[in-house]
């Protein structure tokens, strides 16, 4: 599997917006190919040719991600710097912080209900997806359904919520969640 193949699959990023750190912006192709790149590159060897694709629930990581200790304490951090701008009659940051805020949950919005891409949560994923891949012998790690073709397709959604320190309440979410249509 190419990593354009890839990209396909996470939907056309080149019209979409990306999240990246604290800001909601568009992202250019190159920077789109070079993380593929970066997460589909060290996924394949010698030994694991394109006969085993690990897929995930897109919904069920989304909802991790930002349940999880690492995004709670990144939101707290951004709380606080909010507060103390407020607290020093610092305006323009209160207003930079809560516009920060409002596209935070927008993109949180968007990735989990529709189509934006993943690429806050993939660069945060890297290191799981490495391992994963490795351990596992996964030529790619795509987000559900993989393409038809001939390769096995491994769910590791499992997997990545352990990683995310995923609680019962955040899988109990994700069991509800309803089917996407």
């Amino acid at each position: 599997m190419t990593a354009s193949t890839s990209l396909d699959v996470c939907g056309d990023v080149a019209k979409k917006a990306t999240f990246c750190s604290v800001a909601y912006r568009k992202v250019d192709m190159k920077r789109v190919f070079l993380l593929a790149a970066c997460i589909a590159l060290p996924l394949t060897s010698v030994h694991a040719q394109a006969d085993r694709i690990g897929t995930f629930d897109r919904r069920s990581v989304v909802v991790a991600f930002y349940r999880s200790p690492q995004s709670a304490e990144m939101l707290k951090r951004q709380i606080a710097a909010r507060d103390s701008a407020k607290r020093v009659g610092d305006t323009a940051r209160v207003r930079e912080l809560e516009r920060w805020g409002a596209a935070h949950q927008e993109l949180a919005h968007q990735q989990l209900y529709g189509d934006a891409p993943l690429t806050n949560i993939l660069e945060a994923l890297k290191s799981p997806l490495d391992s994963i891949g490795k351990q596992m012998k996964l030529s790619s790690i795509i987000p559900a359904p993989a393409p038809r073709g001939r390769a096995e397709v491994v769910d590791v959604t499992p997997q990545l919520l352990d990683w995310r320190k995923a609680d019962d309440k955040t899988r109990e979410i994700v069991r509800q969640l309803p089917p996407r249509r």
